[in-house]
């Protein structure tokens, strides 16, 4: 039995015709990039007709879309707060095998991580069934702080940190900089580092510490905003509305 149309939608996704795969997004089912698969497979309809085009536009507010036989609306917004361990690849199947973060939460296809960690990196990892805030949130325009531990071959200096504090170029005229860089502890061989960015370019903590001759051992992420990580390795809880806003202040 089909669930019925929501009465109301936020003014927030009531924005006009937008393609399908973002659609899906901002209804909450699924990931924009598993909404595309979702599409070209045949498994969505619109006003009763099946599409496979993912960027075929649709209105939100007047369109009926449908995955089989359920009806899409607007669901409560749920955001999980996960620890992620090393050796998870941030996504929900991995071609080569790996173990994916989507594992280790409630067996959810309606939720999807919002941004990346990379394999080896550990720390605050967010899922959401919320496309709307999961575009918010990794919006460059937003500039959300995000804090990194960083463990680094090699003994830092002060010198150093205001080379990362000033400014390095990763990649041809790709300039970017820390917003706070503080040493927690300097030996011989190796260093930790607390390290504090808004930019998130990919991999960007790693390449900074690359440019500069030294290699990153371990990469913890601890804040997304001021929402801080509580949680043992491996383990998840949802969070709520004020943490959410956390995040945003």
């Amino acid at each position: 039995m089909k669930r019925p149309v929501a009465t109301s939608r936020s003014a927030a996704i009531a924005t006009g015709r937008i393609p399908l795969a973002r659609a899906l997004s901002k209804l909450g089912y699924c990931s924009r990039s598993r909404a595309v698969t979702l599409i070209k497979s045949g498994e969505i309809s619109v006003n009763g007709k099946r599409v496979t085009y993912p960027w075929q536009e649709v209105d939100l507010v007047n369109d009926h879309i449908e995955v089989g036989d359920q009806l899409l609306s607007k669901p409560s917004t749920v955001v999980i707060m996960l620890n992620k361990p090393a050796g998870y690849v941030t996504t929900f199947h991995d071609e080569l095998s790996r173990k994916a973060v989507m594992e280790l939460v409630p067996d959810n296809s309606h939720l999807f991580p919002v941004g990346r960690l990379d394999l080896d990196t550990t720390g605050l990892l967010l899922l959401t069934n919320d496309g709307e805030l999961s575009e918010k949130i990794t919006s460059p325009g937003s500039k959300i702080d995000k804090t990194y531990l960083a463990t680094v071959s090699g003994k830092l200096n002060e010198h150093i940190v205001e080379k990362l504090l000033s400014g390095i170029e990763i990649a041809e005229g790709i300039t970017v900089s820390a917003d706070e860089c503080v040493i927690v502890s300097a030996g011989q061989s190796t260093s930790l580092v607390r390290m504090r960015i808004h930019e998130g370019k990919n991999r960007q903590v790693r390449k900074m510490f690359e440019a500069i001759g030294k290699r990153v051992l371990s990469l913890h992420r601890s804040t997304i905003g001021k929402l801080e990580l509580d949680l043992p390795e491996g383990k998840w809880r949802k969070i709520t509305e004020q943490e959410i806003g956390k995040i945003f202040e």
